[in-house]
């Protein structure tokens, strides 16, 4: 009989604790729809806690959107920017620790574009080369047409001589003259080139037009005499 009655109390206090609960709930709910918004201070303390609670909650989120994230923002541009200065300060130091190495290659290149200037003639000395184009040509058995020469092209450095030629022959007299023009002891270029076939027949080997532009070059320096002249006027 106790344990009974024991079992029937338990079961009658959980009943009315879970009828508080539910009672509570929609007595809470009903207070939110009763609210008395002229007289805040009659507002229930579960509204006022409520409402409270979502005062701050709105307020914090007011912080971090407005002032809050406008410093991640300034952060995430700093961090930004430190890596950009970052590589370019490996970049910098990268080019210091192979700075000696650069000055060491820039200095044997001058020496070497120094050498092959000094290998330049001093002049054209233009008669001398054109016999020499002539007599090579006469030993590779073409007849030349025209050895022009044309106006000298000044360059920063050294000064060009361009030359065309215009000669008959056939093939393999051609690769003859053409390797002569490289065995002369002036340095030539050899350029824009033509072969054309005039008259082509099967009876004989043809006779080719060859169109040939080369160059000779001379160092770019002040003519002696020149400069004599020059001070001779301004002694005078």
């Amino acid at each position: 009989m106790k344990l009974s009655r024991k079992k029937s109390l338990i079961k009658t206090k959980k009943t009315a604790s879970k009828s508080k609960k539910q009672f509570d709930l929609q007595e809470f709910r009903r207070s939110f729809e009763s609210l008395d918004s002229d007289n805040y201070g009659s507002w229930p303390l579960p509204v006022k806690v409520t409402v409270i609670g979502l005062i701050i909650t709105l307020i914090a989120a007011l912080s971090w959107s407005l002032p809050i994230s406008s410093k991640i923002d300034e952060i995430t541009a700093a961090e930004s920017q430190q890596n950009t200065l970052l590589e370019s300060y490996r970049e910098k130091e990268s080019r210091a620790r192979h700075l000696e190495a650069y000055k060491a290659q820039v200095v044997q290149m001058e020496t070497e574009f120094n050498t092959l200037l000094d290998q330049l003639p001093k002049d054209t000395r233009v008669s001398e080369l054109v016999e020499g184009i002539n007599m090579t040509g006469v030993g590779s058995n073409i007849r030349f047409q025209d050895i022009s020469v044309e106006p000298e092209i000044e360059n920063e450095f050294f000064i060009e001589q361009p030359i065309r030629i215009a000669a008959l022959g056939e093939f393999h007299q051609f690769g003859s003259f053409i390797s002569g023009l490289a065995a002369l002891p002036r340095i030539i270029t050899m350029h824009d080139f033509e072969v054309s076939n005039p008259q082509p027949t099967l009876d004989v080997l043809p006779e080719l037009n060859l169109v040939l532009n080369t160059k000779t070059y001379r160092s770019k320096e002040t003519d002696p005499e020149a400069v004599a002249t020059t001070d001779n006027a301004g002694g005078n």
